[in-house]
This record gives structure tokens, sequence and C-alpha cells, in this order.
């Protein structure tokens, strides 16, 4: 197995691992959006009197463990066809040889 072969082989596991540490490599699931907390005063223009959290949702996908698994098992793949391909063009050389 060459090189070229191994690396294509190894490309969806890097990209899914670049995506997942981009994300912050969350050892947790996948999310479908982020909650943005704020502080906000109970009355308006005075904040001594004191103040409350609003919670805003935002529709945004953050990565997982899953995304590197997922890489993993598509990396996995991948190998193991180039190899199902190399062995049979070696026995395809060896019987007409």
């Amino acid at each position: 197995m060459n090189f070229r072969n191994i690396l294509i082989s190894l490309l969806p596991l890097l990209i899914s691992l670049g995506l997942w540490i981009k994300d912050g490599a969350r050892v947790a699931f996948w999310l479908t959006s982020i909650e943005e907390k704020k502080e906000i005063p109970i009355v308006e223009g005075m904040p001594e009197l004191g103040t409350q959290t609003q919670i805003i949702w935002k529709e945004q996908f953050v990565s997982g463990v899953e995304t590197p698994l997922i890489g993993l098992f598509i990396s996995l793949i991948i190998y193991l066809i180039f190899r199902i391909i190399i062995k049979q063009r070696r026995e395809k050389a060896v019987h007409q040889g």
C-alpha cells in the first residue's frame, strides 16, 4: 500500500478531527443550537435594582465526539476498500504471470 492511498484513507479522519477541534473538542453529543446569556436590568436604566438573565437560543451546529468517530469509521472503510482492491490486483497479476 503506497503513501498516497494511506493519505487518502486518513483524509476523512483528519477533516473530522479538525472540525471537532475547531468547535472546542467537546466530549459530548452534537448541538444544533447554542445559548447566549445576557444580563438585563429589571428596571430599564436602573441596574442597581437587580438584573435578570435573558437566554437567547441561536441556531448553530456544534460538533461533538461523534464527528471524529464517524471520520475514523469512514477512514477505516476507505482503507479496507484499498486493501481489497490491492489484493485483487495482486491475485490477478499472479494468475496472469
